[in-house]
């Protein structure tokens, strides 16, 4: 979805009045669900408008969903993060990625090599970032970066570091992400057999941090997905062909998706598993009174 900053601050500041914890921007070059939208559409670069979203609101953690490591110098990421952790009064949740898509590489001159080394290069990025940002001068000797006492001033607001999050699905992932994430998101749809996935994931989780001796608790647990409320299964249905015909998002069949009562007992299913955030795609958000109904019909009431 395409949108002015006007609009984004606006969903911004609707969001923090009615009491959401957190709001997040894609880092991507061009729209999200390409190709179901031209990728000619205009699309604001994420930390710089980020910046602006910092000292355009004052309680809502702000971040990005999520950084891709190529696009930048992981030296130059964590000055820019810790400059926006200071701007913001220490709100910044600070997700990172190796990068999945092609198209947002090659074309701008990056190079996207399997995904193994993307990983690697992904892991030695995450190690410099967390040395810049707690060592009065960082140097670091990886295979693919270099820092010779390097100074980054000021350093983060939040110590010892904004949370950094990671997004993992797949085994490999979940491993990583128990050795190098504050935060582990997932994506999935809420069913029982996706329970049933989910607890799977977390003895992964679970097992690597046994053989890495890391308290599985100091990973909070995230969900990704689709939320959409009404108050009968017939308009939700309408609404879900309304914006299948519009290309408006993907998997806009799964999530947490009903009326109120069902949203909540959803959200419930995970929060009995350990999930203790949710990031909420929601499809109809221009209307900003979506986020008020959602927030005090489904969030209030858990």
């Amino acid at each position: 979805m395409s949108l002015t900053y006007e609009q984004i601050r606006n969903i911004w500041k609707e969001a923090e009045t009615c009491g959401f914890d957190s709001a997040s921007l894609v880092d991507d070059f061009f729209p999200y669900d390409y190709p179901d939208r031209p990728i000619t559409d205009a699309f604001l670069e994420c930390w710089v408008t980020l910046s602006a979203l910092a000292r355009d609101t004052k309680t809502i953690r702000l971040g990005s969903l999520i950084s891709c490591n190529s696009f930048r110098s992981p030296a130059l990421l964590a000055k820019m993060a810790a400059t926006l952790d200071v701007i913001s009064d220490g709100r910044l949740n600070f997700g990172i990625g190796a990068g999945s898509l092609r198209l947002e590489h090659e074309p701008y001159g990056f190079t996207f090599p399997k995904i193994s080394v993307r990983m690697e290069i992904l892991a030695e990025a995450i190690q410099l970032i967390k040395l810049m940002w707690t060592e009065e001068k960082a140097t670091f000797n990886g295979k693919y970066y270099r820092l010779r006492e390097a100074v980054n001033n000021p350093k983060p607001i939040q110590k010892p570091n904004p949370p950094i999050w990671v997004g993992a699905e797949q085994e490999k992932m979940i491993r990583f992400a128990a050795r190098y994430a504050d935060v582990w998101n997932f994506t999935a749809d809420l069913t029982p057999h996706a329970l049933t996935d989910y607890e799977e994931r977390i003895h992964i989780l679970e097992n690597e941090c046994d053989l890495i001796g890391r308290n599985p608790r100091s990973i909070r647990k995230s969900w990704l997905g689709v939320a959409l409320l009404d108050q009968s299964k017939e308009s939700i249905h309408t609404k879900i062909v309304k914006l299948k015909t519009k290309s408006a998002t993907r998997g806009i069949a799964e999530g947490i998706i009903g009326t109120a009562e069902e949203c909540s007992q959803r959200i419930g299913e995970f929060l009995d598993l350990g999930i203790s955030e949710f990031i909420i795609v929601m499809p109809e958000i221009l209307h900003t009174k979506c986020l008020q109904e959602f927030h005090d019909k489904v969030i209030a009431k858990i």
